[in-house]
């Protein structure tokens, strides 16, 4: 998909790769929004640079074992760090491994004792390492030693060595990015990560952009000025130019868009174990607006409720700004139109 118009963001995450590491940078928005595009984005235009880049998308990954996040995290060869080559189309690595390691009989210390390894032969290469792990939470139901009672939980142990690396020994930038904003909202609430990091929204298109983008398309003024408030998301303007190429209109495109999204709206709740009547007192409270401020128009009670449309993908919760809105412009038509 070609890349649109995030020339702000490419540039705070270029410079942020290149201060000296401090904090976890947490990159979160709604799903769609170009968070990894932006981050490959970076990567290409760093790559040259003097910046070894450690990049893991786990959203390529079915919910991996603890066998599979050796696998995707370690590659067995004669060098500290090896090029990933998992990823095609940019110049990342992987953390190495020697050839006896046995993953069957590895303990959570030799795992972070060969990251930290690795991340200081890079320093010692005259480079600066960066890791970025993409929809890590993921990674949240994996246990070492045990079971999830008995067991140490890799994905808190792993916040714990990213702090040491960032925060304590300043040894190398840890970014992650996640849509899952139930999930930002558990570490923005953790004392563990208290003032070890940051947060960073990639959220929809600028208005501004998204017209600038259709002109230079070659959209008429008439299709622009039709669609612009339907639109929010850098994959909807590649739909929309792809459906234009195949005859369809930009009023067909978007009636099928909210058409679907309403369908499945609706074949979601029909099938849930929630109460109906309090998911549709949610959906209600956007009629009329596209955003709600979670402190002051949010009760308690509804909470469950907000958190299963959030669970499927139906609302987006920006915890840092305290703003729950859909996760798109297109699915807000979606809601007034079933509701």
């Amino acid at each position: 998909m070609k890349f649109y118009n995030r020339e702000k963001e490419v540039k705070y995450l270029k410079t942020y790769c290149q201060l000296e590491p401090n904090s976890i940078l947490f990159v979160y928005g709604p799903k769609s929004s170009g968070k990894s595009t932006v981050m490959r984005k970076v990567i290409k235009e760093l790559e040259n640079s003097d910046i070894i880049f450690f990049y893991y998308n786990l959203r390529e990954h079915a919910t991996p074992t603890k066998e599979e996040f050796l696998s995707i995290f370690f590659e067995k060869g004669d060098k500290k760090y090896i090029k990933n080559n998992l990823i095609i189309d940019i110049k990342v690595c992987k953390f190495g491994v020697e050839e006896e390691w046995d993953i069957n009989n590895i303990k959570l210390n030799d795992v972070f004792r060969k990251i930290k390894e690795d991340i200081n032969t890079v320093i010692k290469d005259g480079k600066k390492p960066v890791l970025i792990i993409d929809e890590l939470q993921k990674l949240k139901n994996i246990y070492f030693n045990g079971n999830n009672k008995e067991g140490k939980s890799l994905l808190n142990e792993l916040f714990n060595l990213f702090v040491h690396l960032t925060k304590v020994r300043h040894l190398c930038h840890v970014i992650c990015l996640t849509s899952d904003t139930l999930f930002i909202e558990e570490i923005y609430q953790s004392s563990t990560l208290e003032n070890a990091s940051k947060y960073y929204l990639i959220d929809w298109l600028s208005k501004e952009d998204i017209k600038k983008i259709l002109k230079e398309e070659g959209f008429s003024k008439d299709e622009i000025d039709y669609c612009i408030n339907y639109l929010s998301l850098p994959y909807e303007i590649s739909d929309l130019i792809e459906n234009k190429k195949l005859g369809l209109s930009v009023e067909e495109t978007i009636r099928q868009w909210i058409n679907l999204e309403s369908d499945r709206l609706k074949y979601i709740i029909d099938t849930s174990n929630v109460e109906e009547e309090k998911i549709y007192n949610i959906l209600n409270k956007f009629r009329d607006k596209i955003t709600l401020d979670y402190k002051k128009e949010i009760n308690k009670e509804e909470i469950k409720y907000i958190k299963f449309l959030i669970n499927n993908e139906i609302l987006f919760y920006d915890v840092v700004n305290g703003i729950i809105k859909p996760t798109s412009i297109k699915k807000w038509y979606a809601i007034r139109e079933l509701i």
